[in-house]
């Protein structure tokens, strides 16, 4: 029997660890690597919200793991992870324990509603490809169900959507509901109402982390489009189909979603593992849990500090996979007895859709914005796709979408209740 490695969480840092050590050519005999998800597919995230607009569909963006398990020689496990034994060495799960002589924590993050039970019950969070889909559905549901609603404020209510947090992701999900509600919808359906949607964020500007002039532009283009941006102010609470705000303002609407906070995982938050400040497990430089020479962790649920920032590296899928490949590599250097590397990240800069040819690239010390922009982060992310067949069936679905309206089928039936309601 050679090393057990166990990667528990199979998003891109957890999918890039299994990758670099299954390739490697020091890859001892008898050593076996077993990656564990509660899913059997891999997601391509950052395309997500596409996929709530109904422009793109889950085959788009995912591809099961055993896929890549058969092709590279590494184990796939579904299941779901209950708990860590680290006094054992064992991730225990709901098919049963699995041992584990190195062990890459790659669990991702959960949403975080800082103890606002009612939001918390009310909102949608989008983080998965289930929340994509589940706002996609609820939108197409709602559409259906306004042409039989006869009170003119409750219809205003039902298209009156109230985005919380204008980070990278809500910004990208207030700018494809816009598109969905505002130029795919009246293809299809004769609607009185205008729909509102309302993008809120607690600082005093939207995307934080980048440029503030691109940040500035972001904002400019989001409100030319009819975008109300609220800024300075958060989401306080939900009651009566009103979302509350901190300044006392009151928005109806009938749909909340949630990209305002994150957590690490409550398998985490369970564990004795020490955690950081900001609420990641505290590692060392060499992605190590302190004072578990044997455990590493990688992506949204590590607090790794950029030395020369000084602030925690931002939550994105450029920085995950780094570090999957640097927490492998330096499991491989303590197999074979090499030294260890310090986690030093190489991202090329930042970007986000705004939708319609429309997008922000920050890179390299150069600030792109408008068509150019959209034209990068369409080619980016487009070869950034885990495989062949998810670059071809994208490229092949974004040229048809120039044609063709998007899909707004409503997978549910009269009378059940739309997704988000209780």
């Amino acid at each position: 029997m050679g090393p057990r490695i166990v990667i528990a969480g199979g998003g891109f840092g957890g999918l890039y660890a299994a990758l670099y050590l299954a390739r490697s050519p020091d890859r001892p005999r008898g050593m076996t690597i077993t990656l564990i998800d509660r899913k059997n597919f891999f997601t391509f995230t950052p395309l997500l919200t596409e996929v709530g607009s109904g422009s793109l569909g889950r085959e788009h963006v995912t591809q099961p793991y055993r896929v890549f398990s058969s092709k590279h020689d590494f184990d796939f496990l579904q299941a779901k992870i209950e708990r860590l034994n680290v006094a054992d060495g064992e991730v225990v799960t709901n098919v049963g324990s699995v041992p584990y002589d190195y062990l890459v924590l790659a669990l991702g993050n959960e949403p975080r509603y800082f103890g606002l039970e009612d939001v918390e019950r009310a909102a949608m969070p989008f983080q998965t490809l289930r929340h994509a889909l589940a706002l996609r559905n609820r939108v197409a549901g709602l559409v259906e169900r306004i042409e039989h609603e006869p009170d003119e404020e409750a219809r205003s209510a039902m298209l009156s959507f109230v985005v919380a947090g204008g980070g990278p992701a809500g910004t990208e999900v207030a700018s494809e509901l816009r598109h969905l509600l505002r130029e795919v919808v009246p293809l299809y359906y004769e609607i009185d109402v205008r729909p509102r949607i309302a993008l809120v964020e607690a600082d005093d500007e939207i995307l934080g982390g980048f440029d503030p002039q691109l940040a500035a532009e972001g904002r400019r283009v989001l409100e030319r489009r009819g975008v109300e941006v609220c800024v300075g102010v958060r989401v306080a609470g939900y009651e009566d189909g009103e979302v509350r705000l901190s300044d006392g303002q009151r928005i109806r609407a009938s749909t909340l979603i949630w990209t305002a906070g994150a957590e690490p995982s409550r398998v985490i938050r369970e564990s004795d593992l020490p955690r950081s400040d900001g609420g990641g497990v505290a590692v060392d430089d060499y992605l190590r849990v302190e004072g578990h020479p044997n455990i590493y962790t990688v992506g949204d649920c590590s607090h790794v500090i950029n030395a020369r920032t000084g602030e925690p590296y931002p939550n994105v899928a450029p920085i995950a996979i780094n570090q999957g490949v640097r927490a492998a590599g330096n499991i491989e250097n303590d197999i074979v007895g090499r030294p260890l590397e310090e986690y030093q990240a190489h991202y090329a800069g930042k970007i986000v859709s705004l939708g319609a040819g429309q997008a922000l690239v920050e890179t390299l010390g150069f600030r792109w914005t408008g068509r150019p922009a959209w034209w990068m982060y369409r080619l980016v992310y487009l070869l950034k796709l885990v495989g062949a067949r998810p670059k071809a069936r994208v490229a092949v679905t974004l040229a048809l979408n120039r044609m063709f309206a998007p899909d707004l089928s409503y997978e549910g039936l009269a009378g059940e209740p739309l997704p988000g309601e209780n």
